[in-house]
Order: structure tokens, then sequence, then C-alpha cells
């Protein structure tokens, strides 16, 4: 009896062991899987809106990734080419700065078109940057700092039209998310248009992490996301917890913020939208404007709506940042 039961004990011991191991070695699968990605190349430039620019360089704040870029000057009345205001835009996730799908190329090209010069750039791991890790703006407001950084210090790439007196930020979806936490804890960024941006990243992944299927498991279930978050955390250095501008987008304030959203959003859901409004609008001094989009889906309003989209950004930049000097 005694022999039979300690076989027993092993057996379960030795099952409990494997159970570990196997929960263990899909959840870490599947943060590899959330943090790595192969980088998408870019296959238009600035010269198919018929636009000049220049290819830039420039290192993160911080940690001193490499990161790749252009510059394009704004383009006045007159045909002069400016950067007295330039527009640092931040692309999504596993996209690069040319973004078909939300066609970004396009909404550069307009905002150089109405006098803003514009900053665009790839984010760690993304378009032609240094390779990286993923965290879904943890460690990416920090390429948007480099940015700021670039255009107030670097050697300027038109040194004839000299540095930006003024500079703001356009982000989507990821983009305005890390983008919302850079402005955070920069001021030099003097306004934000923060499109289809998420209040925190970790309900996003546990519900992507459930879509999964990983043969020969197939559909991967929910709980492995917790263990998953973890593992990136402890194998890449990836707190996907840090990514939370509903936390910090109140110091913001005064700094104008411009907030876009469409209803359709079935990736970030509308609710974030309002827990964002929410904590914006609690600081003292808050310069809030919102702007819902009927029937956008994510990242769609720019196509959806086209030249409403161009007049509401470009009104907005006017105010806050002047008139090009």
């Amino acid at each position: 009896m005694g022999m039979a039961w300690r076989r027993t004990v092993a057996g379960l011991m030795i099952l409990a062991g494997l159970l570990t191991l196997g929960y263990v070695g899909i959840s870490s699968y599947i943060a590899e899987q959330l943090v790595y990605e192969a980088p998408k190349a870019i296959v238009k430039t600035p010269a198919s809106q018929s636009l000049r620019f220049a290819n830039v360089s420039f290192p993160s704040r911080n940690d001193g990734i490499g990161l790749k870029g252009w510059l394009i000057p704004g383009v006045l009345p007159d045909g002069r080419l400016t950067v007295d205001r330039v527009i640092v835009v931040v692309h999504g996730t596993r996209t690069n700065r040319e973004s078909p799908g939300d066609h970004l190329l396009e909404l550069t090209g307009e905002l150089a078109r109405h006098g803003f010069g514009v900053l665009s750039f790839d984010m760690r791991g993304m378009g032609e940057s240094t390779p990286a890790p993923l965290s879904m703006g943890a460690l990416e407001q920090r390429d948007v700092l480099g940015a700021v950084d670039f255009l107030r210090n670097g050697t300027p790439p038109f040194p004839e039209l000299g540095r930006p007196r003024i500079i703001g930020g356009l982000g989507i979806s990821m983009g305005a998310s890390t983008l919302l936490l850079a402005a955070a804890r920069e001021p030099a960024i003097a306004a934000v248009v923060s499109d289809s941006a998420y209040a925190e990243v970790v309900p996003l992944l546990e519900r992507e992490v459930a879509k999964r299927s990983i043969a020969p498991v197939g559909r991967v279930p929910g709980v492995f996301a917790p263990a998953a978050l973890v593992m990136a955390r402890l194998l890449y250095g990836v707190d996907f917890f840090a990514a939370r501008p509903v936390s910090t987008i109140a110091r913001i304030a005064p700094r104008p913020l411009l907030l876009i959203h469409g209803t359709a959003d079935d990736y970030v859901p509308f609710a974030n939208f309002r827990q964002l409004n929410a904590a914006a609008t609690s600081a003292p001094g808050a310069n809030v404007t919102t702007w819902i989009v009927p029937n956008a889906r994510h990242a769609q309003a720019f196509k959806k709506t086209g030249v409403e989209y161009v007049t509401r950004v470009v009104a907005f930049f006017d105010a806050a940042l002047g008139a090009a000097g």
C-alpha cells in the first residue's frame, strides 16, 4: 500500500512538472510573438507626394536605439519651404512611417502642404530602425523623445531653414498612445493630436492572445495571457503594464490636446476614448478638444472623412502652434 501511494504521488508530481513546463513553454512562445515581428519594408517615400524631404537618423532618448526617418519641410502658400512648425508623426504597431493601412504617408503630405514641417520616423524594431522588442509604447515613448531631441539639437538636414520654433505631435493607434506617454514627460511637445489611442494596452493584449492559435495546441486558452505578459517582462524586459497613458495624460495640460476616435473601432473599443477624455479633462487648466467620428473603424478616420480630417487637424495645430513664421 505504501509503495503504491508513493508511486501515485511521484506520478502526480511528474505530471504536475510536465504541465508546468508546458504552461511556461507556451507562455514564453506567446511572449515572443507579442514582442517580435519582422519589420515591414517601406515602399513609398514623400517623393510620391511630390514633396521634398531628407532622410534622417537619430537615437532614442535614454537608451540610444538607432532610428530612421524623414524630415519633410512644410510648403508655404508662396512655395517657400519652412520648418518653423514641425509635427512629429508617430505610426501604429507592426508597421512603419509609410503605414499604408491608415494612409499615414498621405496624411503627412497634407500636413506639409498646409505649411507644417513633418518628422516621420520608424519606431524601434519597425521599418528601417534598429531591431528591438515591441512594448506598445512603454519603451517606444523614448523614440518620440529622441525625435524631439533631434529637432532641438541634432544636425539640421536643411541648414538654410534653421530649427523649428515650436513642435507638435500626431499619433495614430499605438503611435497615439506612445505620443501621449511622451508628451506627459516632455513639455517641448506643445500640442498633441491623438487618433485611436488606447487607455491601457494590457486588456487589448489579453484579448488578442485568446485569438491566437499554436500548432498543435490550436486556439490558445485565455489562461495563458497573464503568464505571457509576465514572460515578456522576464525574457525581453518589456513591461506591457507600463503602456498605460490614461495614468499620465493629465500631465499634458494646459497644452492643447485633440482626441479622435471612431465609433466603430473594434480593436481599441470606444470605452478607451471615454477613459482618456475623462482623465485628460480632470487636470487643472485642461485644454481638450474631442472629435468622435461616426462609423469609423480603427485608425480609419482620415480615410473615411478625408478633407474634414485635414481641416480639423490643421485648424487645431494653427491655433495651438501659431502661424508659420
